[in-house]
């Protein structure tokens, strides 16, 4: 397709492009706010879907400009300030104003029409590159003069009234001012004269930080992939050399982290689980399921490589020993083991892979163990790390992969329907004494696997 791109406003001067977002990304809400290297930036839809992007603070008094209501101010498309309903164009940050002029006759001034000044509101060149594997939503950050905005881009507490405000729409499409952040514009003016307010663009970090168990710390995304229909693989970055586990702490696993989003509120956390390599240095990865309508995932969607997210970790309970092959939890006798049982459905798959992925590093791959994986999705497009799970079978004689697909194609070839007590009776045996089974899926599908295990004979079940 060809690019749509929106110029920018100031001069011609601007930085790399950037990717921001995945093409469809704006389809529901029709505005996206970002950090584009450490600016507070936000893509807004106007007339015929055309694409614009803007600071998002407005210039006047570091109002939440971009949450407001669009309207047309002599047939140009603007938004309005919530704070004292400022209008700025959208495909330039110029700001409308009815001129006047003076009548020799009446000797009084008398409208003179729209007229509008420029270099009010940055704006910013945005291209829609359609999908694909180089597609998306890109931003170049346009850098040449100056715009009255600039003194607000990189404020992060009046970019806490854009972000949080955006999920305080009211059902009639009008916009509520949020509560958090800034809540009058006098707290931003106090800013300025103190001089806190100002200042330049805060250099990307070239040191990454180390996971901490307490402590909210950021980390930087690297890179990410699509994985599935709705999974996605980030990377974030560590210090060089450091791998996901604190300097001299062993790995233990089945370990988790704790997600939240800067400007998003203190109390939405998610819990991931790393699915790298555990002694990989420098960075680590997350497999996450992208939900439309979630929370957290669907803002994460819409994130870009360098832009950071806050995480506390490693978190869990179980601890695997390999050479002993006995599964700990603290404060409970350990549970041995001469084969694994993994029960997993959708995104429950991660533990699974954190544990072979462990398994492998310890040099335990194609050991004595059994290691039986039944995996069940709706669709074979939604089966994660589907090649790595089938070659590491094919490695090692001792691992047994079953994909089980409710609604397959007419072409598919492994098992067709949910997992059942004959699939769990086919692929298991009457191994139950040699056995530890671990599950992890929705409740109902926990639920479900624990009761039919029981049924055979395995009672060892442990649920994540």
């Amino acid at each position: 397709m060809a690019e749509a791109v929106t110029r920018a406003s100031a001069s011609d001067a601007a930085g790399d492009w950037v990717r921001v977002a995945d093409s469809q990304a704006l389809a529901a809400k029709e505005r996206l706010h970002l950090q584009v290297e450490g600016r507070y930036v936000s893509v807004l839809r106007g007339k015929a879907g055309a694409l614009h992007c803007l600071d998002s603070i407005c210039y006047h008094t570091g109002g939440p400009l971009t949450i407001g209501d669009i309207e047309d101010i002599n047939g140009e498309p603007c938004v309005k300030c919530p704070w004292h309903d400022y209008p700025v164009r959208l495909h330039d940050g110029a700001k409308p104003y009815q001129s006047m002029k003076f009548d020799p006759v009446t000797k009084k001034l008398t409208p003179d029409g729209w007229k509008f000044t420029k270099n009010s509101q940055r704006s910013h060149e945005i291209v829609d590159r359609g999908e694909g594997p180089d597609g998306g939503l890109w931003v170049r950050l346009s850098t040449g003069g100056k715009c009255e905005s600039d003194q607000f881009a990189y404020n992060a507490s009046a970019a806490k009234n854009v972000w949080n405000g955006d999920s305080s729409f009211r059902p009639d499409g009008k916009s509520d001012p949020s509560p958090h952040g800034y809540k009058r514009s006098g707290e931003v003016l106090a800013e300025i004269r103190s001089g806190k307010a100002l200042g330049a663009p805060p250099p990307m970090s070239s040191s990454a930080v180390q996971m901490h168990p307490t402590e909210w710390r950021p980390f930087r995304i690297l890179s990410k992939k699509q994985m599935t229909r709705s999974m996605w693989l980030f990377r974030f970055a560590l210090p060089e050399g450091q791998t996901l586990a604190p300097p001299g702490a062993r790995w233990e696993v089945e370990r988790h982290v704790r997600l939240r989003l800067p400007g998003h509120g203190q109390q939405l956390v998610r819990e991931y689980t790393p699915v790298s390599p555990p002694k990989r240095p420098g960075s680590f990865d997350l497999a996450i399921k992208i939900y439309e309508e979630g929370a957290m995932s669907s803002r994460l969607a819409r994130m870009a490589p360098g832009q950071v997210v806050e995480m506390t970790g490693l978190h869990g309970d179980y601890t695997i020993s390999w050479p002993s092959r006995t599964i700990f939890r603290a404060g409970e006798a350990g549970l041995q083991f001469r084969s694994l049982a993994f029960l997993v459905a959708g995104s429950g798959v991660t533990p699974c892979i954190q544990i072979l992925q462990d398994w492998v590093a310890q040099g335990e791959a194609c050991s004595s163990i059994q290691m039986d994986i039944l995996y069940a999705n709706r669709t074979e497009d939604e089966i994660a790390f589907r090649s790595e799970l089938t070659d590491l079978a094919k490695l090692c004689r001792s691992v047994n992969v079953c994909f089980a697909v409710t609604n397959p194609t007419e072409a598919w070839g492994g098992h067709r329907g949910r997992i059942d007590l004959d699939l769990l009776r086919q692929q298991l045996g009457d191994a139950a004494e040699a056995t530890v089974a671990l599950v992890c899926g929705p409740p109902e599908f926990n639920e479900t696997m624990r009761l039919h295990l029981n049924s055979l004979g395995f009672t060892r079940v442990i649920c994540f």
